[in-house]
């Protein structure tokens, strides 16, 4: 009996996993968004502390009765991440 390469047992592994839970971004309304993608296309690194962007963030999010995460997440989505 032939083994199976190392490539058919991770294909195999992964087509049986689960997909794993949404981001916190793609959660929001759509209409946050596309408010959210104004905000972080208007985020630039060399003027903006991102600490000071995230709070803003989550202060104006909870207001609209967002569900806005932490810093850390906030800070990597505004770097580009997801």
């Amino acid at each position: 009996m032939p083994k199976s390469s190392l490539l058919d047992e991770v294909l195999e592994h992964v087509s049986k996993a689960q997909p794993g839970p949404a981001s916190w971004f793609d959660r929001l309304p759509a209409d946050a968004q596309a408010e959210l993608l104004d905000v972080r296309a208007g985020f630039d690194p060399a003027k903006h502390q991102k600490r000071a962007f995230y709070k803003a963030i989550k202060a104006a999010g909870e207001r609209r009765g967002w569900q806005i995460p932490g810093e850390k997440q906030v800070t990597q989505w505004l770097s580009g991440g997801r």
